[in-house]
């Protein structure tokens, strides 16, 4: 875990909260994008995750890993960040499933779950190349 990265989104997640709210139905790319935005809008950070340099990795079918590559700000970035999020076909075995369809919810929980699920999102963020130690 970075923990710049999660101070920055407890710093900021009013805005995505809010920002979550405009989407009418998330996929995980929506959330991961929504997240990055978050913790890189408080300034002019070097070497940071940019939210338009977003790739995603799929080589599951209706359950599987899903991948997001992350690259840095700037010309030519060195720095590239992942997150790993496993992904499934029903409520039980899928997060944003569950958010989405596996309850009646009314939308401020929904909202809160999803901000909850961001936050894990970003707890999992990691840099390529450093050492996986943590787990």
């Amino acid at each position: 875990m970075i923990q710049e990265f999660v101070d920055r989104f407890m710093a900021n997640k009013d805005i995505l909260r809010a920002n979550l709210q405009k989407l009418e139905y998330p996929r995980y790319l929506d959330l991961i994008k929504a997240t990055i935005e978050v913790i890189t809008s408080d300034g002019d950070f070097d070497e940071t995750p940019d939210p338009s340099r977003i790739y995603e990795i799929n080589d599951g079918d209706y359950q599987g890993t899903l991948v997001y590559i992350i690259g840095a700000t700037g010309y030519q970035p060195y720095d590239y960040w992942y997150i790993k999020v496993s992904y499934g076909s029903c409520s039980g075995c899928d997060t944003l499933e569950s958010i989405m369809w596996g309850t009646d919810d009314p939308r401020e929980e929904m909202l809160d779950d999803l901000v909850l699920l961001c936050l894990h999102l970003v707890q999992g963020l990691k840099l390529m190349g450093e050492s996986d130690d943590s787990s």
